[in-house]
């Protein structure tokens, strides 16, 4: 998957009128990871195993514009200690 974004791929959506960031990591050059801020905080990290680049710019891009909710982000963060 390197191959397809380049050995140091990295990708970062910002909407400073709602404070939403989002950031795109490719993880062990297996699959994407996308980390969801609000007002500098982190909300959650939802890994997109088996999805396109596209798909999860597309969740990145959502986040950022309000449509995806907490709830969301939440439901699907794998690593639960995060809401600790």
């Amino acid at each position: 998957m390197a191959d397809e974004f380049g050995t140091g791929w990295y990708n970062k959506r910002e909407n400073t009128e709602t404070g939403r960031l989002s950031v795109i990591n490719l993880i062990d050059d297996e699959y994407l990871c996308c980390n969801f801020y609000e007002h500098n905080k982190l909300v959650g990290s939802i890994p997109y195993y088996d999805k396109s680049f596209h798909y999860v710019r597309d969740a990145a891009d959502n986040w950022c514009d309000g449509i995806m909710t907490h709830e969301t982000v939440k439901k699907y963060t794998e690593q639960g200690d995060l809401f600790s």
